[in-house]
């Protein structure tokens, strides 16, 4: 059949002229009109000087942080995609940084570092009172028994995971394989203590919230390694006064328990309870805590794993939270802090740890005192700037691992520490 060109010229001018409307309408669409891209400054110092190995290090490290984050709006109300790009140049470092999670390990030498964190699809769904939302790719996370945690850089998961609320509920869940440390720019397998690798980690949690009451049910397993349950209570009495419970506990799977006791946290169970009060008084808020652990270990002191493996980060919500301490088999902790609202911007308090143990027979404890400070100013065009200070001594025992170094008298050796931080946070919108 022969087409003439009378024919072929309007269909190829109908055919362009509804590719361009299309276009219009796409570049027009939410997608674009909703879009937004925000820079984050992120100054991060931490120092700490220690002995608690029986030789005093100083772990100090000084990262410049940056953040670009992009969030799109949806197209057709439906699907949209982020991404997020960080930076961390290296300001200063001492010999024994990489504890700190600011500045890249580069084999035994700290250097700044760049990465794309964050690149993920997303959609959303809404129906009378339910709606949702489902995520694919390098996304932040704080669900179930993972969270993210943010120094110069935060650190992040790949997989997918997705959200649905209703009324006063919600449910989460969440399947990962891979995750980008907040100190390093490798994407990298979790592992265990022994540096095995695990598949995946999958995760949930449901939540009801009311006025006076939250209530938080977390899950997750890491594949065959461990299994953790969580319960996070929140009652709110009035506006002076609410309480709080955490309730963990960590059950060994197979490659767990297949592993060599001195690769261990603990055994088989490790369970960790806390409770705390919050009172509010014109500028004052005070907030003491109680907690309890219980990791029985074969031959040493054991410990609650906050973290279900290597290269992830665990959700962890008591008050008894300070790197590894205060979180060993039936220890006792009281916690406390103290903030007084100086100004309208400016807040100056205490907080302070005292936890108590006892190892073969003999008590064991460990404690810490910090001032800390926060100027969050109230005026519009810094209201997104925050600046905060924390320093204060500590005291706990040197160990071997998990067990106590003993002087010739079986005396269990103390180790003093001192620690300080500085923090600066500012962002704002470029559009």
């Amino acid at each position: 059949m022969k087409i003439t060109t009378r024919c072929f010229f309007p269909l190829i001018f109908v055919f362009s002229t509804s590719t361009l409307e299309a276009a219009s309408s796409f570049k027009e669409s939410s997608l674009f009109n909703d879009s937004s891209l925000t820079l984050g400054i992120h100054n991060n110092l931490k120092y700490v000087s220690e002995g608690e190995t029986g030789r005093r290090i100083v772990h100090e490290a000084w990262g410049q942080g940056f953040s670009l984050d992009y969030r799109s709006g949806y197209f057709n109300d439906l699907i949209g995609v982020d991404g997020s790009y960080y930076g961390v140049i290296k300001l200063a470092a001492s010999d024994n940084f990489s504890s700190r999670g600011i500045l890249y390990n580069d084999q035994g030498e700290a250097r700044g570092f760049n990465k794309f964190g964050q690149i993920y699809g997303k959609v959303k769904f809404a129906d009378a009172s339910v709606n949702g939302n489902l995520y694919a790719g390098w996304k932040l996370m704080k669900l179930g028994v993972l969270t993210t945690s943010m120094r110069a850089a935060p650190n992040s998961y790949q997989g997918v995971s997705a959200d649905l609320n209703w009324d006063a509920y919600r449910m989460r869940i969440a399947y990962v394989d891979k995750s980008s440390n907040r100190d390093s720019p490798d994407k990298v397998h979790f592992t265990t203590n022994e540096g095995k690798e695990i598949t995946s980690i999958y995760t949930g949690d449901l939540q009801f919230k009311s006025d006076g009451l939250s209530l938080l049910y977390i899950y997750g397993e890491s594949q065959n390694y461990l299994l953790r349950n969580g319960l996070e209570l929140n009652l709110t009495q009035n506006e002076k006064l609410s309480y709080g419970a955490q309730m963990y506990t960590t059950n060994a799977l197979n490659n767990y328990r297949s592993m060599s006791t001195s690769k261990k946290d603990f055994d088989s169970t490790a369970n960790h309870y806390a409770i705390d009060m919050t009172w509010k008084h014109g500028n004052w808020t005070i907030k003491p805590a109680l907690a309890y652990t219980q990791a029985h270990k074969t031959n040493g002191i054991g410990q609650f794993p906050r973290h279900m493996t290597k290269n992830s980060r665990g959700t962890f919500n008591s008050m008894a939270y300070a790197g590894l301490d205060y979180m060993r088999d039936k220890e006792k902790v009281f916690s406390f802090d103290l903030g007084y609202q100086l100004t309208p911007d400016f807040l100056v308090g205490i907080n302070t740890h005292y936890g108590m143990l006892r190892y073969k027979k003999e008590k064991v404890s460990e404690g810490e005192f910090n001032i800390y400070t926060l100027w969050k100013p109230s005026s519009p065009a810094l209201k997104n700037l925050s600046i905060s200070t924390l320093v204060g001594p500590g005291r706990t025992f040197q160990h071997t691992g998990t067990t106590p170094i003993t002087n010739s008298n079986g005396v269990i050796k103390k180790s003093d520490l001192m620690a300080y931080e500085f923090r600066i946070d500012y962002k704002f919108n470029i559009f």
